[in-house]
Formats: C-alpha cells, sequence, structure tokens
C-alpha cells in the first residue's frame, strides 16, 4: 500500500493554512485599497481647494462679487465627488473588521489589526450608527468640513466686494 495520498488530518490542516493565506491576502488588498481611495480622496480635496482659491483671488481682482457667490458650485462639486469617493471606501471596511476579528478568534493571530486598533485608540465604533451615502458620504465630517469652510469664504469674498 502506497502512502502517495496525505490523510485526511493534514488535508485540513492544509486547507487551513490555505484558507490563512488567502484571508492574509485579501486583508492586505483590502487595506491598499482603502490607501489608494485616500489618495484620490486627498487629490479631489487638493484640487476643490485650489479651485475655491482661484475663484476668490479672480473675484478679488476683478472686483466682482457674482463670481463669489457662482464660485460656491466650486466646492459643491468637489463635496459631491469627493463624497462618493468616501462611500464607495467605506464599503471595504466591514470586511476588513470581519477578516481581523476572525484571525484574532479563530487563531489567536493578534496583528495584523490596522482597522480595529485604530477604532479602539480613536474610541471609535467599528461599524457606524446611520449607514448609507448621506452619511457615510455627505455628513461625513472627514469630508464636509473643508468645503464649507470654502463656501464661508467665498461668502464672505461675495459680501466683502462691493455691488457695481
Amino acid at each position: 500500500m502506497s502512502n502517495s495520498q496525505p490523510s485526511t488530518s493534514s488535508n485540513a490542516n492544509a486547507l487551513s493554512d490555505f484558507e490563512l493565506e488567502l484571508l492574509k491576502q485579501e486583508y492586505f488588498f483590502l487595506q491598499t485599497t482603502i490607501e489608494d481611495y485616500n489618495k484620490q480622496i486627498w487629490a479631489i480635496k487638493a484640487l476643490g481647494i485650489t479651485g475655491t482659491g482661484a475663484v476668490i483671488v479672480l473675484a478679488l481682482q476683478q472686483n466682482k462679487s457674482v463670481l463669489a457667490l457662482v464660485g460656491c458650485t466650486i466646492p459643491i462639486f468637489f463635496w459631491v465627488l469627493e463624497s462618493q469617493w468616501k462611500h464607495f471606501q467605506r464599503g471595504f471596511y466591514p470586511r476588513v473588521g470581519e477578516i481581523e476579528t476572525t484571525l484574532l478568534e479563530t487563531c489567536q493571530f493578534r496583528g495584523p489589526a490596522i482597522f480595529n486598533s485604530w477604532n479602539y485608540a480613536l474610541k471609535r465604533v467599528t461599524s457606524p450608527k446611520r449607514k448609507g451615502y448621506v452619511w457615510d458620504g455627505l455628513l461625513n465630517p472627514t469630508v464636509f468640513i473643508s468645503y464649507i469652510l470654502e463656501i464661508i469664504f467665498l461668502l464672505i469674498a461675495w459680501k466683502a466686494i462691493p455691488l457695481i
């Protein structure tokens, strides 16, 4: 009798190792994807701030308050765009948390724990109280604060320039 096939327990162990390797690969893929979204979000935010700054400078140079008022559309456009990206990005968070929990519970594997340890350090709940585009994107403070400030600056410029 040849022993060419591994025993059942050896197959089960190899499968566990295989599943563990898949989970690790998926985890780091998701983390990289989340970081890529962050890069795009920063680019969107930078473009919005640059556009708003250019409109403020142009309105002040041309002494035309209407430019500042119409310029409010720029931060609104970028706010909506960034909120969509943030909403898409947040779709990956539950799976990352699930993988971290699975690794901790099944393998007593304490790391990597990027998502859960970050939430713990900042005293945040891993699952948001409200879900959906409006809460994850539009009304997410990390998204809207800079755009609200841009709109405020544009409105200040609009009021500061005398109407001609």
